[in-house]
């Protein structure tokens, strides 16, 4: 959630995440060691067809930070997955499933 916050370090806009931290994505990526990021390391992975949702779908939009899309990108590639919107939609699958579980 933004709330017009602005960062200390780099005066950019801050968002407060679901446990009410506030964060900066521009100085959390500046912090990742700039190998992670490196494109030329990306490999496409093993897997032999698309990763691939089975579920019934429903379309949603969300706004997120450029920062977090960017990554969600450079993650996708790494581990195989041809589009970041199916590695996003993982992560917050697992996420759900971990918090109704109780061990988020």
């Amino acid at each position: 959630m933004k709330n017009g916050k602005k960062c200390r370090k780099c005066k950019a806009e801050m968002y407060q995440d679901d446990q009410r931290k506030w964060f900066c994505p521009d100085c959390i990526l500046s912090e990742i060691d700039p190998n992670f990021l490196d494109e030329k390391l990306d490999h496409p992975g093993k897997l032999s067809r698309p990763y691939i949702l089975e579920l019934p779908t429903q379309q949603v939009s969300i706004q997120l930070p450029r920062t977090d899309v960017k990554l969600a990108r450079k993650l996708a590639r790494r581990r195989g997955i041809p589009r970041y919107q199916t590695y996003i939609k993982s992560l917050l699958h697992d996420t759900l499933v971990k918090e109704a579980a109780g061990k988020g």
